[in-house]
């Protein structure tokens, strides 16, 4: 029987990048995969101070595991350039846990732009931990939302949320945001009185059809990033869930724009899953 695949957690010796780790625990625990960590160094490293990079980190790697109570946890050092290599050994993970602002630590640091080259370039699902300062695992009540908006594609998030949801009986909130497009072309141009109540019943229908019973849904007005930030406030939420609309390893394409915004303004965890191939 094959190993499983294991969830990678890029670290670069930053307390904030260690702050991913609650939430790395609790997702492998949640979907059985275990924890691989791993860290980047420059492609020019001499032979020897590779080795014994790979040798501080094998120590640091096993401090952290012992830490966290995860007993032992396999880790790797990779060479190149940090994002094209956690990508690159992504293609045999089931998943990323990595925190969004990693500062320090390591020459290959996981921060700003790296981060955002490896959950755009993904083709497994990136769980991204916003670097609180009291980082934390999800707390037991704390239901899962995931914004939708009328596409298979978001519904490809739907089904990750709602599997993560069931697996600890976790409320799902599934939110659904509708708003009326600026008239273009058409100087004082005019919509029918009943656009907005149209719009608004049709996403009504839209959620009355995808929602299973228990589930909550929720349906706002107005700008999706706003409504979704908002939202997982009000309810406490433990993830934030959303779909990629990334195209594979390496590509660097832009997320949809919805999920790009949520994934830099969030202050909960926030799962992106990608797109099908």
């Amino acid at each position: 029987m094959a190993d499983p695949k294991p969830i990678l957690v890029p670290l670069d010796g930053s307390k904030v990048a260690e702050h991913a780790l609650p939430a790395a625990t609790w997702y492998s625990k949640l979907t059985g995969a275990p924890l691989k960590f791993v860290h980047v160094i420059d492609s020019e490293t001499r032979p020897e101070a590779r080795a014994k990079a790979a040798e501080l980190f094998q120590s640091y790697a096993a401090e952290l595991a012992a830490r966290h109570g995860l007993g032992k946890v396999d880790c790797q050092v990779l060479a190149g350039p940090a994002a094209e290599e956690v990508l690159s050994a992504s293609v045999t993970a089931a998943g990323i846990v990595i925190g969004s602002h990693g500062r320090g630590g390591f020459r290959a640091m996981i921060i700003g732009s790296v981060a955002d080259k490896i959950v755009r370039g993904a083709g497994v699902p990136v769980l991204i931990e916003p670097g609180a300062d009291e980082p934390h695992a999800p707390r037991a009540g704390q239901p899962i939302l995931v914004g939708l908006d009328g596409s298979e594609e978001a519904e490809r998030g739907l089904a990750a949320a709602r599997a993560l949801a069931a697996k600890e009986g976790r409320p799902l909130v599934m939110l659904r945001t509708y708003s009326i497009p600026p008239a273009v072309g058409v100087e004082f141009a005019t919509y029918p009185a009943d656009l907005a109540t149209t719009m608004e019943d049709a996403a009504k229908s839209y959620l009355a059809s995808v929602a299973k019973a228990g589930e909550k849904t929720l349906l706002r007005m107005g700008d999706a990033t706003n409504a979704l930030l908002e939202a997982s406030e009000e309810i406490d939420a433990a993830l934030i869930v959303l779909t990629s609309s990334g195209k594979g390893l390496g590509k660097r394409l832009a997320l949809g724009s919805t999920t790009d915004r949520v994934v830099h303004g969030a202050k909960r965890p926030v799962l992106v899953v990608p797109r099908a191939s």
